[in-house]
């Protein structure tokens, strides 16, 4: 074995700057009282509420992130093309009852008047689908796009094996299920008009729920 003097490039630290460079800090951020993205509002009001004035820090999760980007990057680039009907990333945008929903679907099928979304995950262990927050991200989406029917699409980060809920076919939007998003979101919205942006923890109006998410926040505060 030989040894150098040299300094070693330090791979751990140049990733993690790497990562850090990728992220958009201002990404799914909206700084009002009326606009949520999917992803936000599917999770309890606290997470909701801090998700989309930025009050969370993401930065140990970044690799998470990244990785289930670069795995709907490659459906996209390689599934898509083979698909001729089908829409990905398409944009929505939906007001109703005071508040709006915007974002871009994973996937769209008119043909079947369905949406699709992707969910990876790090193996199956205690795979036991549908999540609630996961339902209510892809309802949006249907509600959004007037979609009948929708699919949760699990890929696994590993192998790419992939999962499905339903397991075989397609699930039918539940107008009810939507309706409570909406309620949620002017529940989130009107904390915001009353109490504003939180300036530190003790100023958020929502108290944690218990919830995986609430269980594992970090924050961030100028």
């Amino acid at each position: 074995m030989t040894t150098t003097d040299a300094e070693p490039i330090n791979f751990e630290r140049e990733l993690q700057a790497a990562l850090e460079r990728a992220n958009d800090d201002e990404s799914h951020v909206e700084r009002d009282a009326v606009t949520f993205h999917p992803s936000q509002i599917a999770a309890c009001e606290r997470q909701a509420y801090l998700g989309k004035l930025g009050l969370k820090d993401h930065t140990d999760i970044l690799g998470t992130f990244q990785t289930g980007t670069l795995i709907h990057e490659f459906i996209e680039e390689n599934v898509g093309p083979q698909l001729a009907d089908a829409e990905f990333e398409k944009e929505i945008s939906l007001e109703r009852d005071g508040v709006r929903f915007v974002g871009h679907t994973d996937c769209y099928d008119p043909a079947a008047n369905a949406i699709y979304d992707f969910k990876s995950r790090n193996g199956w262990y205690r795979f036991d689908p549908p999540k609630e927050r996961h339902l209510d991200q892809i309802h949006v989406y249907m509600a959004a796009t007037g979609a009948e029917y929708g699919q949760v699409v699990y890929v696994n980060k590993g192998d790419l094996e992939v999962r499905t809920w339903p397991e075989d076919g397609l699930f039918e939007f539940d107008p009810d299920r939507f309706a409570a998003i909406v309620e949620k979101a002017r529940r989130v919205r009107d904390a915001i008009d009353e109490h504003g942006f939180a300036t530190c923890e003790s100023e958020v109006p929502f108290d944690k729920c218990g919830c995986f998410l609430c269980g594992n926040e970090t924050l961030t505060f100028d």
